[in-house]
């Protein structure tokens, strides 16, 4: 297991226990107990965790998992959301991405494929699709959130205010029957700029993010055309989506899983 694994692996199970022991994680992570006190030690000057005699316990920054850390997670889920959200692309759009693991997903599945204009304020998403010249990238510029590698901020909102979109994906942190969260606040914003110039916006969250409400709202669910996930929503949810008119699509994963 790659550092990157275990560090994800650890954190994870911070963020279920808030607590973890190196004896547990020893045996959990088939590392040694030498392996894990300097995984505990990195995390710890990032601010993630707060190391204990004999283990960790969690921080309010543990919330919200730094972006390298959550690549690994729900990752064939990842998978089958990219490829169920190609379907939705044809020549020449105007598509606006926001930030994030599954996100970046769904642009690393666009980028061999046909010329599109695609507005977006994540690093990691510029970095897929620069490559390609096919694409017409366009990057909105603002203050840089090291834990999602997105630009947020006036500059970024005035910059995606100028465009029109024929469709919007967004990532969240949660949808819930009050509507599409994330865990910070100047992320929402930023987010919510691209939902209100877009024709359609699709909301692209795997079935952990479901029923779940985070910190502040990117927006209502009837701003939403279509939730592209992994899982049936819970009957409440299910309700509120469709009193809404949000249509639902499932991205249909054929192997279990795993947070390794």
């Amino acid at each position: 297991m790659r550092p990157h694994e275990r560090y994800s692996a650890i954190v994870s199970l911070l963020a279920e226990e808030g607590m973890v022991q190196v004896i547990d994680l020893e045996e959990s992570l088939g590392v040694s107990g030498a392996t894990i006190r300097r995984d505990l030690l990195v995390l710890e000057e990032q601010h993630v965790l707060r190391r204990t005699h004999g283990g960790a316990v969690s921080t309010n920054f543990a919330y919200e998992l730094p972006l390298k850390y959550r690549e690994s997670r729900q990752r064939v889920e990842k998978d089958a959301i990219a490829l169920e959200a190609n379907t939705l692309i044809s020549e020449n759009m105007h598509v606006g991405l926001s930030g994030g693991t599954t996100l970046t997903r769904i642009a690393r599945e666009f980028a061999p494929g046909c010329a599109l204009t695609v507005v977006t304020n994540s690093l990691s998403i510029a970095s897929e699709l620069a490559q390609w010249p096919q694409h017409t990238l366009i990057m909105t510029g603002g203050v840089v959130r090291a834990r999602s590698y997105e630009m947020v901020g006036p500059i970024a909102e005035n910059t995606i205010g100028e465009f029109g979109l024929d469709l919007c994906i967004i990532g969240a942190d949660g949808v819930s029957s009050t509507g599409v969260t994330t865990h910070d606040h100047a992320e929402s914003v930023t987010n919510r700029a691209l939902v209100e110039i877009a024709d359609m916006c699709v909301v692209a969250v795997d079935h952990t993010k479901l029923d779940e409400r985070t910190f502040s709202r990117i927006c209502g669910l009837d701003s939403v055309d279509l939730l592209l996930t992994t899982g049936e929503p819970p009957s409440a949810l299910a309700g509120a989506l469709a009193s809404n008119g949000v249509n639902v699509r499932l991205a249909i994963t054929e192997v279990e899983d795993t947070v390794d």
